[in-house]
């Protein structure tokens, strides 16, 4: 499905420092940590700079409201600013912060398996990353998972 909002995407790649400096081993660690913490803030910029989404986009879809504005607060109260919107088809895995080792994907995680239930396993973050599975791909997921009362089976994930 096209759109015609700027969805969340990984940052660029920084530069990779193969200095002297960069090898040795706290301070190196410490220039990796900053450029994982810099590409962070760069994807939670992300959804500032675009704007609010407008309910049209959400519009086009069918999805449990309930379960997307508690979505929506544990990804804001734990990762983006009070006032960030998401898109339907933004990647989950990104809005989660799932590729740069912060305490904030533990956070989101817990704060998920808490309010829905599911475990959120090697298994089932694996599916949402390899598969990129959208926000709203994640909602459908999480309300199959009510309807059966039981953790979800990613083995089926693929036929959402």
């Amino acid at each position: 499905m096209h759109t015609e909002y700027t969805l969340l995407h990984d940052p660029e790649a920084p530069a990779r420092c193969d200095t002297w400096f960069c090898k040795i081993p706290i301070i190196g660690w410490q220039i990796g940590g900053m450029r994982q913490f810099a590409n962070e803030r760069k994807l939670v910029q992300q959804a500032v700079e675009r704007g609010p989404i407008p309910e049209s986009e959400w519009e086009k879809h069918q999805y449990s409201r309930d379960i997307r504005k508690k979505l929506e607060k544990i990804v804001i109260d734990h990762a983006f600013p009070k006032k960030s919107t998401f898109h339907p088809l933004d990647p989950f895995e990104l809005m989660m912060v799932l590729r740069y080792g912060d305490l904030n994907e533990i956070e989101i995680m817990m704060a998920i398996e808490d309010e829905f239930g599911v475990t959120m396993g090697e298994e089932l973050i694996d599916w949402i990353v390899k598969e990129r599975i959208t926000f709203i791909d994640f909602i459908h997921f999480l309300e199959k998972a009510a309807q059966r009362g039981d953790a979800p089976d990613t083995s089926g994930a693929g036929d959402l």
